[in-house]
């Protein structure tokens, strides 16, 4: 494929759907784009001792994340230098050694080729210094969460978040104590769909109200005998109050795929008095204007492109894992703020249940979208439009650009910088 093919499957205002379907553009994509680009690996607090491990896979390569005797972290290709199979399969835990389930190979912590069985067998010439599990070319971190890319060379991690920063130091400036730490579990769910269904989602509020019209409706009792939507549900869209606030809430997009959604306008209920010992509590830490200007800060969904959101506000992030072009594993991990009273987590447990859990209705909803669109596309290809709000983009203060919160204006960054990572290009930083 070449990169003009590629080119002319993205335009200003549509896209082709073969961008979802086709398996030869998914190989691609592992190559060109998830095998250059930064993808979020892990977070401190998951792996704090020496020993400590979790399990992931970066561009379909399986990865181990492991805390060294020194305090460092190491990222190693979860692959056995003997006959290929996976080293580790526990998805965390603790461990000083590594040992290959299917010929008891034993590796260190830090990747060395410590045990042979048979060691006789393999000849003079065998030097277990040339065996050790492959580490990932680079590893970095910003405030706890740990990031890794399989490219030798490119763009720093500071330079490719750019101001998307912003969406960690959201999450972590939020904490009295300073610092976040994974807590209240992990949902993970799949779904039979190209993984950009699910980053388009993350950053469009003209969905809700039909998507989630049956979850809505379930929720109000005289609704629940309606079966399809009136014309006054048809026109609510276009109704001055609905517009009004997303307008208000605005999409703000940066180069290199990065952009945020403005917050509902909904509060998430909390004690009173919990409210005031946190106030008192996150003051202490900044001062009151400082502690003002972080809780001012109102995002619904913060996306760190390709693979990664945020949702500071409700201590909450979704890593997107892409299995192949029509299978995609989502994992959502819920963070604890440090210092914060305990009504905090216990809300945004009860949030990311409500909302991201496998018996979610609102995800529920999602997941039949995803699955109904990607048969459509597979079957019925063609053109897609993502036209809304095109021409009311307006530069923001910070290198990016902005526009109403029902604009599609993330959907077409995404897939700017899709086009140019394909193309073999870098996108520019802000």
């Amino acid at each position: 494929m070449e990169p003009r093919e590629i080119s002319e499957l993205v335009r200003d205002d549509r896209v082709h759907s073969r961008v979802y379907t086709d398996p030869a553009i998914f190989a691609w994509e592992r190559e060109r784009l998830f095998a250059r680009v930064w993808l979020y690996l892990c977070h401190d607090s998951q792996i704090r001792a020496a020993g400590d491990f979790v399990r992931a896979t970066l561009a379909g390569v399986p990865v181990l994340a492991v805390r060294q005797q020194d305090g460092s972290i190491k990222a190693l290709i979860n692959r056995c230098a003997h006959r290929g199979a996976e080293v580790c399969q526990h998805e965390s835990g603790r461990l000083l050694r590594f040992r290959c389930p299917y010929h008891g190979w034993t590796y260190a912590a830090d990747g060395r080729l410590v045990g042979v069985p048979m060691r006789a067998g393999y000849g003079t010439d065998f030097d277990p210094a040339k065996l050790s599990l492959q580490p990932v070319p680079r590893l970095d971190s910003y405030r706890g969460f740990v990031f890794a890319s399989l490219a030798a060379d490119g763009p720093g991690l500071r330079d490719y978040l750019g101001p998307m920063a912003s969406a960690i130091d959201d999450m972590v400036d939020r904490a009295p104590d300073g610092e976040v730490e994974v807590a209240g579990g992990l949902h993970r769910h799949a779904f039979h769909g190209n993984w950009k269904l699910q980053m388009e989602n993350l950053q469009d509020y003209a969905h809700p109200a039909f998507a989630h019209e049956s979850s809505n409706a379930a929720a109000r009792p005289h609704d629940r005998d309606r079966v399809e939507l009136d014309e006054d549900d048809i026109m609510a869209a276009n109704r001055g109050a609905d517009m009004a606030w997303m307008e208000k809430a605005g999409v703000v997009a940066y180069p290199g795929g990065h952009s945020y959604i403005g917050a509902l306008p909904l509060e998430q209920p909390m004690p009173e008095a919990a409210e005031r010992d946190y106030l008192r509590a996150l003051t202490a830490r900044h001062g009151e204007a400082r502690a003002g200007e972080i809780l001012a800060v109102q995002r619904h969904v913060a996306i760190v492109y390709p693979t990664l959101a945020f949702q500071s506000a409700l201590q909450q992030i979704k890593v997107i894992v892409p299995v192949s072009v029509d299978y995609t594993e989502v994992y959502v991990y819920c963070f604890r703020l440090k210092g914060a009273p305990p009504e905090y987590h216990r809300a945004a447990v009860t949030f990311v249940n409500a909302a991201n859990s496998p018996a979610s209705l609102i995800l529920t909803d999602d997941l039949a979208i995803y699955d109904r669109a990607q048969q459509a596309m597979t079957r019925a290809p063609g053109w897609l439009r993502f036209g809304c709000g095109l021409g009311r983009d307006v530069p923001d203060n910070h290198g990016g650009m902005q526009g109403p919160g029902y604009s599609e204006l993330a959907m077409r960054n995404q897939f700017a910088t899709w086009r140019t990572y394909l193309a073999g290009g870098i996108p520019r930083a802000a």
